[in-house]
């Protein structure tokens, strides 16, 4: 009878924790801090790929961020290994969509996607949103590139501390042939990479 009832605390004290690990895999998890830039991650979206977001304050404007966000013909210069990007099609004054080409390190095949962008601006507060979501269909693939089939990207600017409080919140799964673990090593660095080049464009925006 002890042998049993230490098992069954045993299995009982198992169960709770995986329970409480699966809980826990769905909040953010501190990654890193340079800068005054914070990089979190977490479950992935889809598949094992770790979703990511990042939290900055600017000096800049929440309306200067948003300039340097949809100056669709210019991600190459802050976005990590994106080295084309264009607008494709303006739906209406809030609403676009953007082709964006990614470099990928030797052997992987490089990678572009197709992203519908919805800009809302809270009239109350003057928090910008900015919403990325795929679009993969709306361009006929490329012959040099895999065709990235989901992300979503949501941008928060919100007017503090006479700046802007910057937020990203980002999901993708790459597709292909890549490692779970080649990509997850860039849930921290990209968006830190990200962060920085950005801050370096807020902090020289006239």
């Amino acid at each position: 009878m002890k042998f049993l009832s230490k098992s069954l605390i045993l299995f009982l004290a198992f169960c709770t924790l995986t329970s409480f690990k699966k809980q826990n895999n769905d909040e953010w998890v501190y990654e890193q801090e340079k800068k005054g830039i914070k990089v979190f991650t977490k479950k992935g979206k889809w598949g094992h790929l770790r979703d990511s977001k990042a939290t900055m304050q600017v000096s800049s404007t929440p309306e200067q961020m948003l300039a340097t966000l949809t100056d669709f013909g210019n991600y190459q210069t802050w976005f990590p290994r994106c080295s084309k990007s264009r607008l494709v099609a303006r739906l209406n004054e809030n609403e676009f969509i953007v082709h964006l080409h990614f470099n990928a390190p030797w052997p992987v095949k490089d990678r572009d996607c197709v992203i519908r962008v919805k800009v809302t601006k809270d009239k109350t507060t003057g928090a910008i949103t900015i919403l990325q979501t795929s679009e993969p269909k709306y361009l006929k693939e490329e012959d040099d590139a895999v065709r990235i089939q989901q992300i979503q990207s949501v941008w928060k600017l919100t007017p503090k501390n006479g700046g802007t409080e910057v937020v990203n919140e980002y999901s993708s799964n790459p597709g292909g042939n890549i490692p779970d673990w080649m990509t997850n090593t860039q849930s921290v660095e990209n968006p830190m990479v990200t962060f920085e080049n950005l801050k370096v464009k807020a902090t020289t925006k006239k």
